[in-house]
């Protein structure tokens, strides 16, 4: 089992670039009414994902931005595409979720994206350039998601990057949908 450490200290982490004109960095408030228009603009997003499911006003953007930092295995990442928010991705530490025993050498994704831009792979990237970049500086074990067995298209995206489904499932904490626990084994 490798070193727990602060996620928000690791500077590859800190800004990752994923493809011409496309990046993550962390999460700001100044993202609030962008992704609040996504979540706008397609609402079921708020019934597959736990951090959509809080965000409604821009002052639950800068609660949350506030919380993910306090958090050290937990970084919220702003997906952009030429500087413009167009989604979330979630890198986060298995802490032990659900009930679970902590997997510290287990990191896990959440994210939503706009509906305009869907379809391009962007995620796919996104994921995999995090999961490279982990890989690089931390010990990984495994990467880990947690997905409704109805959202096909994180399914497809799960299966793009070598996810394979599990026979585990659990009851979200938040909102109480049912979500499938997706693996991929770091080596």
């Amino acid at each position: 089992m490798g070193v727990t450490i602060n996620l928000h200290t690791i500077s590859a982490l800190k800004e990752i670039f994923v493809r011409g004109g496309i990046k993550l960095r962390p999460l700001r408030s100044s993202d609030a009414m962008r992704l609040l228009e996504i979540l706008s603009d397609d609402s079921s997003i708020r019934d597959k994902v736990t951090v959509a499911s809080r965000l409604h006003t821009p002052e639950d953007v800068i609660k949350e931005v506030k919380n993910y930092h306090k958090e050290t295995g937990l970084i919220r990442y702003t997906l952009l595409k030429e500087d413009k928010p167009i989604g979330i991705v979630s890198l986060w530490r298995d802490e032990g979720y659900f009930g679970t025993a902590p997997q510290p050498d287990d990191y896990g994704f959440g994210f939503f994206l706009d509906p305009k831009e869907r379809g391009k792979g962007l995620v796919t990237n996104a994921l995999q350039c995090i999961m490279d970049t982990l890989v690089k500086n931390l010990h990984v074990n495994n990467f880990v998601v947690f997905c409704e067995d109805s959202n096909h298209e994180s399914i497809a995206v799960l299966t793009k990057l070598g996810f394979g489904p599990t026979d585990k499932t659990f009851s979200e904490p938040y909102k109480g949908w049912l979500e499938r626990k997706y693996v991929k084994p770091a080596a």
